[in-house]
């Protein structure tokens, strides 16, 4: 198929978003469609860079950016959204034009990953897919006090991302708009129905390089020590305050160590480690490369996940793949994800209950070394069948049913029409 990609965010070699976006256009490509892929000038040098020294069949970018950059003139979040949502309004005329030559059989958006930050592409009327995306999630209330002073700021968000989403006409026409709209948590799942979408699949929006997911489960040497590993972003929704309340409420005779990868490492985590009084059991190392976060999935021991608020969690298909055991909040993408035997997902009732669960999780992991190799394996095996290569697979499957529905739905139209 003729297919149109549009990713904001896309360059080899990254993770999230970025990295969403390029594996996208890679794995469709394989599968063997012709791709046209808008992005921004941003990524240009990457891209061009990556495609000199491994050239790409069936794939040609197309780096738009709009007239000016409002990201310097609106610092922070509030400047990259803006242009977010300017830049997808410009990529229109573009895109039409690219359609008038082409003849796009299918358009799809796939970053950013978001229901309220949207698409107009749908205005081309061609068969649209959008996503899959998050967005619906919601921090439960028990959770408020490790936001550290940031909670009003994500009840206004809750408030105007989802309840008010049906006042955002971006959100709402995507919803309506899509002939398929894919979503990466059940909370999305029922948020975009409630706008009006028809066409609703839950979907992964993470997968792994074939070549990152080793062959066999890897086997870790038994050793006295437990290590608890921890990655991502440091900033409120990703709950580090709670990783470290959880874990000062692990048992000290325990040889249990946490390991925190992610930055920014700044006064506040440091006040909060002693607070804790876990100094002498934590160590952050900050922000490193991918490949030594790959290291770090190697050597540690169990995979503690605490975001607050959180689509899934690339990091946690990451962590499995090395055959690392989860321990997570049950919620979001990993409650309807993360299988149950590869993890132990806490429920969420109240935050010190949330803690003490945390804790025992991590004291269990411990004491019971058979049961983490086995949910180790289990992870292992989960993180085998969500790799780009068979994601891409999956997106082709999609696009065929869509095909054959559009066909269905022409020959319908004709038929009426000669009847009339």
């Amino acid at each position: 198929m003729k297919i149109l990609l549009s990713a904001y965010a896309c360059a080899p070699g990254r993770g999230s978003e970025p990295g969403f976006g390029w594996n996208w256009a890679l794995s469709l490509a394989r599968q063997g469609h012709e791709l046209w892929v808008l992005t921004r000038n941003d990524w240009k040098e990457e891209v061009e860079r990556e495609i000199r020294a491994n050239p790409l069949q069936h794939v040609r970018f197309i780096f738009v950016d709009i007239p000016f950059d409002v990201r310097k003139r609106v610092k922070g979040n509030k400047g990259l959204f803006l242009h977010y949502y300017l830049w997808q309004w410009h990529i229109c005329k573009t895109a039409r034009a690219l359609d008038q030559e082409i003849d796009f059989d299918l358009i799809h958006h796939v970053t950013w990953g978001s229901l309220q930050g949207g698409s107009w592409l749908w205005r081309l009327k061609k068969p649209f897919v959008f996503g899959p995306v998050g967005g619906g999630q919601i921090a439960a209330q028990a959770l408020q006090r490790f936001f550290a002073g940031h909670w009003r700021m994500e009840k206004l968000r809750s408030l105007v991302f989802s309840r008010l989403a049906r006042f955002n006409p971006v959100s709402v026409w995507n919803a309506r708009y899509a002939s398929l709209l894919l979503t990466t948590n059940r909370e999305t799942y029922l948020l975009a129905k409630r706008l009006g979408a028809k066409h609703v699949e839950l979907f992964l929006d993470t997968a792994l390089p074939a070549v990152y997911v080793p062959p066999e489960p890897p086997v870790r040497t038994k050793r006295d020590e437990l290590t608890v590993l921890w990655v991502g972003r440091i900033m409120p929704r990703k709950g580090l305050n709670l990783t470290f309340e959880a874990f000062s409420r692990v048992d000290r005779r325990l040889p249990i160590r946490l390991i925190v990868v992610g930055g920014p490492v700044g006064d506040e985590i440091e006040r909060w480690i002693d607070a804790y009084q876990i100094r002498d059991r934590v160590e952050c190392v900050g922000q490193v490369t991918w490949d030594k976060v790959k290291e770090y999935y190697q050597t540690c021991d169990v995979f503690l996940f605490t975001s607050l608020r959180d689509s899934f969690g690339a990091q946690v298909l990451e962590a499995m793949a090395h055959g690392m055991p989860v321990v997570a909040l049950n919620q979001s993408g990993v409650a309807d994800f993360v299988p149950n035997e590869a993890a132990i997902k806490v429920p969420i009732h109240s935050a010190d209950q949330v803690s003490n669960d945390l804790a025992a999780a991590l004291e269990r992991m411990y004491h019971h070394p058979e049961e983490r190799a086995a949910k180790g394996y289990e992870a292992w095996k989960f993180a085998s069948e969500h790799t780009w290569d068979k994601r891409g697979g999956q997106m082709s499957e999609l696009y065929r049913k869509i095909e054959q529905d559009v066909s269905h739905l022409d020959k319908t139209r004709r038929i009426s029409r000669s009847v009339t």
